[in-house]
């Protein structure tokens, strides 16, 4: 089975930003248009955002 692929459509929704056990809305839609959703927590978003800004943690 092939993966699903989808691109972020460039919304991210905050629920609560004080409470880290209510996730994190990343918005995305596959290649027909259908809207997906990629839910992080806390610990989540912080280790995407970290691998988005440094990719080889050797460095």
């Amino acid at each position: 089975m092939d993966p699903l692929i989808v691109r972020w459509d460039r919304t991210v929704i905050h629920r609560n930003p004080a409470d880290p056990d209510d996730p994190t809305i990343v918005c995305c839609l596959t290649e027909d248009g259908q809207p997906v959703a990629l839910l992080l927590n806390d610990e989540h978003r912080e280790a995407l955002g970290l691998q988005l800004v440094d990719p080889d943690p050797a460095n």
